[in-house]
């Protein structure tokens, strides 16, 4: 398939790689490939620290990536934060944020404790990792825990109904933000009106670049995905069913 955009853009988990797991190499290698001769931008619902664990490592110590590392973007918590590598400190650094105000992330995090509490969504009470977890932009709700294997996440809730449940319940007592069903369980509280396309949009419009000059790559462009709001926003994509599908691609 031959893709004729400045730029390509991607999902990261159930996109480039299974929820929670490093990149393969194979995926790697052809990531390192194709940032030589285009831009490419990583968004996510994971916060940094998941960039770090799952992305990037395979990325360093490598002299010829890090020439064209540039052509490189990070966007952590659907978008609201942007990394770009800084060649002289040779690190990332966080160069843009969309803030999420300290009493909505305090008012989130008492609702989901209510919601834990409450005992109506089958919640586990020996949790493998946070279940609410303060990703400064963005609050993240994952009932089984951020460390949960993948299959015990996706059983928890594979309809999304429960998501919804619970999104309709605090969704009206948190004005101040909007809540996203993401992942396999989670559901990320983010700032008022933020989505994965205003975060795209956000750097496109700070560096010159047009919707046109990109095609988004994921695995979530279905209604009410946690990827749709890409589509609804006008950019071209390419829906996927896993990592070895984009990796053809």
């Amino acid at each position: 398939m031959k893709i004729d955009k400045k730029i390509i853009a991607f999902d990261l988990d159930g996109t480039l790689t299974v929820s929670k797991s490093p990149i393969t190499e194979e995926m790697g290698n052809l990531i390192k490939k194709l940032v030589k001769i285009k831009m490419v931008i990583v968004i996510s619902g994971g916060w940094f620290k998941q960039f770090q664990l799952q992305f990037l490592p395979s990325f360093h110590n490598n002299d010829s990536m890090i020439s064209s590392i540039d052509n490189l973007i990070l966007l952590p918590t659907n978008g609201s934060q942007r990394y770009e590598y800084d060649k002289t400190k040779k690190e990332w650094q966080l160069t843009d944020k969309e803030p999420l105000k300290e009493n909505a992330k305090n008012k989130a995090k008492k609702l989901f404790k209510e919601i834990i509490d409450s005992g109506l969504y089958d919640i586990p009470s020996n949790p493998i990792g946070e279940i609410v977890e303060d990703r400064d932009t963005q609050i993240t709700f994952t009932p089984n825990g951020q460390q949960a294997p993948v299959e015990l996440k996706k059983l928890w809730d594979p309809d999304r109904h429960k998501r919804e449940q619970i999104k309709a319940i605090i969704g009206p007592q948190l004005p101040e933000a909007d809540l996203l069903i993401n992942g396999s369980s989670s559901i990320d509280v983010v700032p008022k009106g933020f989505n994965k396309a205003v975060g795209l949009i956000r750097f496109l419009d700070k560096a010159g670049f047009k919707k046109s000059d990109v095609v988004f790559i994921g695995d979530a462009l279905f209604p009410d995905g946690n990827d749709y709001s890409v589509y609804e926003a006008g950019f071209e994509t390419i829906a996927v069913k896993g990592p070895e599908e984009t990796a053809s691609i």
